[in-house]
């Protein structure tokens, strides 16, 4: 009896480190799809958004390029890459929406247009829900990590083939491309 007592008792511990790991790996896959959808918002955006500022300022053809140049990227780093691959892609996307804002900023004739302000406010927001997911995504795969390194966690994590997450990172280009964004002056008259 005391037997049959312990083994059901490891059985059921082993049932739920098990669904508690499957668990936390299905929240970092859950938060990867939350950024996903915001990364397609965004990429949607970019064309509506590019052109209606063709039509404001045609002769500066080379920021619309950069930009949709790293859309179409992004785009096919989502579609195929793994985290690396879109973060990387997503990273030059960045510094590219941000070379345009600055040339926004120097040139207030182009943001004077309703469109392209509708369309940059919905870009701002949707960058704001990028960040908010990449935060999401960040905690789970912590917590998810934290499980998969901690003991009794471990023992069935390196059994059935649970293996670490990445973080998402800023890539060294959005740095980049954030410490020369240009600063807004709210100085008034």
């Amino acid at each position: 009896m005391e037997i049959i007592l312990l083994v059901a008792l490891c059985i059921g511990a082993y049932v739920y480190f098990y669904n508690s790991l499957v668990n936390a790996k299905l929240k970092v896959d859950e938060a990867w799809s939350g950024i996903t959808v915001q990364l397609k918002r965004r990429h949607d955006l970019i064309p509506n958004l590019v052109e209606a500022v063709r039509s404001a300022m045609g002769h500066e053809a080379s920021v619309i390029d950069k930009i949709l140049s790293a859309r179409t990227e992004a785009l096919q780093a989502l579609a195929t890459g793994g985290h690396s691959d879109v973060n990387k892609a997503e990273a030059v996307l960045s510094s590219a929406l941000s070379s345009f804002v600055g040339y926004t900023e120097d040139n207030p004739e182009i943001t004077a247009t309703t469109n392209i302000g509708q369309l940059q406010s919905q870009l701002e927001e949707t960058e704001d829900q990028i960040a908010a997911a990449r935060r999401l995504f960040n905690g789970n795969v912590q917590a998810y990590n934290a499980k998969i390194m901690s003991i009794p966690w471990s023992f069935i994590a390196s059994m059935k083939g649970f293996k670490t997450e990445a973080m998402y990172e800023v890539d060294r280009v959005e740095l980049k491309a954030i410490s020369t964004a240009p600063l807004v002056n709210l100085k008034s008259g």
